[in-house]
């Protein structure tokens, strides 16, 4: 058994734990209004640091790729005949109401024996992609890194034996990528001190040996636990982002523990808004210190341009963990490049997730949808990488538009054709227009204030068209 790092902590933190058997929700749970118009005023702003951290690499990057892989990985979403109505796998313990005991012995025989970490991170970079952040501990407790805080992890606890974060970690920044991990901060389920969110199973049936008087301390959790693991994964990898989730319980000054450690060993690794806020709550701007972007809700895209950075954990499936038992669908190549579109042309980037399977190997469906975005980013990714959002009001019924960072470029994503075989844009002083897909003009004049095109026949992309604008002065 290893040593407890967590006990110093413990003790540590005494002092300041009088938050100690606090299980409240987090103070922004969405309760009603879910609109982006309330969720973000407009007034919001980041701080200068965590501009200067985007500024690194973030901004620029837009296309992320999120991977969700672990015990739960080798049930599909479903145990013995349990738990596969749940459209999310990785919720595989909870839905189908495993106890410990049983969901350890699935960890137990946890062997992807056909992980490669230098492949994973080849098809990424192959499909366009700038980042990647995988679940480190996902909300059942198990850790996909070498932990001293807990045995409860893939060297110690199955046969595998082998540190995947660290190996794939080492293989994205071989490949010239960004590299960060996703950590279960408030929620485990291992944990009966943990905060429990959720009211399809109960407590006590994860834990069925608690005395019926039990009372769970979070602060206890995060001293032992929670904390510690995250310091680990600070000091020992070399994390350009770290992705909290589900900050039931969280408040000011839980929260600054885990923002303080992460500042304290890599003052330039971003984190998410999910470490206080949830993903459709009201951003409260005492937080906005505590993090980098914020995460918007799971697979959501953005409607509006928004005043802060943000970024859409979207997925290629109804999933997130690989998933083929009960109903569960992949979205078509057209859909996820329209969604990715459209969350770039708001202001932000797209981490789009895959599931592994429970083998190591990439979801094949996964990497032909990621293979389809990538063969569109090679013709179309200047209107992409390193652009800024829609510079006019509003965004066109036919589809949306970004530009470039001196405001000089435009870019028009013609997502759906118009019958009428023509677009109207008021406001761009257009020099010159050109076609991405094959580098030819288009058939433009400018009328007063609007720039008119004149389409051919049919898109010259079946995903998106996109028109290359010149303008004679910068449309900031």
């Amino acid at each position: 058994m290893k040593t407890n790092m967590g006990t110093v902590l413990l003790i540590c933190l005494g002092a300041v734990a009088s938050h100690a058997k606090d299980t409240a929700k987090s103070p922004n749970q969405p309760a009603g209004d879910v609109s982006f118009e309330y969720r973000f005023d407009d007034r919001l702003q980041q701080t200068p640091d965590s501009l200067a951290r985007q500024a690194l690499w973030f901004r620029d990057a837009k296309f992320g790729a999120f991977i969700h892989f672990g015990v739960y990985s080798t049930l599909e979403g479903e145990y013995e005949g349990r738990g596969s109505g749940f459209r999310y796998s990785e919720w595989i313990q909870i839905s189908a109401q495993m106890s410990a005991k049983e969901y350890h012995a699935v960890a137990k025989t946890f062997n992807p024996t056909e992980f490669d970490a230098d492949a994973w991170a080849t098809t990424f970079k192959d499909c366009g992609i700038k980042y990647v952040v995988i679940t480190s501990k996902h909300h059942d407790g198990f850790a996909l890194f070498d932990s001293m805080v807990s045995d409860y992890d893939i060297v110690d606890y199955t046969p595998f034996k082998r540190d995947i974060i660290k190996e794939l970690c080492d293989a994205c920044h071989k490949q010239g990528l960004k590299f960060g991990v996703y950590y279960s901060h408030a929620q485990d389920w291992d944990e009966p001190d943990a905060p429990y969110l959720n009211a399809r199973c109960k407590r006590n049936v994860l834990h069925p040996d608690l005395p019926a008087d039990f009372e769970p301390d979070m602060d206890r959790y995060i001293a032992k636990k929670s904390l510690p693991q995250v310091e680990e994964l600070v000091k020992n990898y070399d994390l350009d982002l770290i992705w909290f989730d589900t900050p039931v319980g969280m408040d000011m000054e839980r929260a600054r523990r885990f923002s303080d450690t992460v500042r304290k060993y890599r003052p330039d690794c971003l984190i998410n808004s999910r470490l206080i806020h949830r993903g459709k709550g009201k951003i409260e701007p005492e937080y906005l210190p505590l993090y980098d972007y914020v995460s918007i809700g799971d697979k959501e895209v953005p409607t509006k341009k928004l005043p802060l950075y943000v970024e859409s954990p979207d997925s290629v499936s109804s999933s997130f963990g690989y998933k083929t038992k009960g109903n569960c669908y992949y979205h078509t190549e057209k859909e996820m490049i329209h969604r990715f579109v459209h969350t770039v042309c708001a202001g932000g980037n797209a981490l789009i997730n895959n599931g592994p399977m429970g083998n190591g190997r990439l979801d094949p469906e996964a990497v032909r949808i990621y293979g389809a975005m990538g063969a569109w980013l090679k013709v179309n990714g200047e209107s992409i990488y390193a652009t800024v959002r829609n510079p006019l009001d509003e965004k066109p019924e036919w589809g949306d538009l970004s530009a470039s960072k001196d405001g000089r470029t435009v870019y028009l994503h013609i997502l759906e054709w118009p019958a009428s075989g023509t677009i109207a844009v008021k406001g761009l002083p257009a020099t010159a227009a050109t076609y991405l897909a094959n580098g030819e003009n288009a058939d433009y004049a400018v009328e007063g204030e609007v720039l008119k095109i004149t389409l051919p026949s049919e898109p010259l992309d079946p995903y998106d068209t996109v028109v290359k604008v010149a303008l004679s002065s910068s449309s900031k």
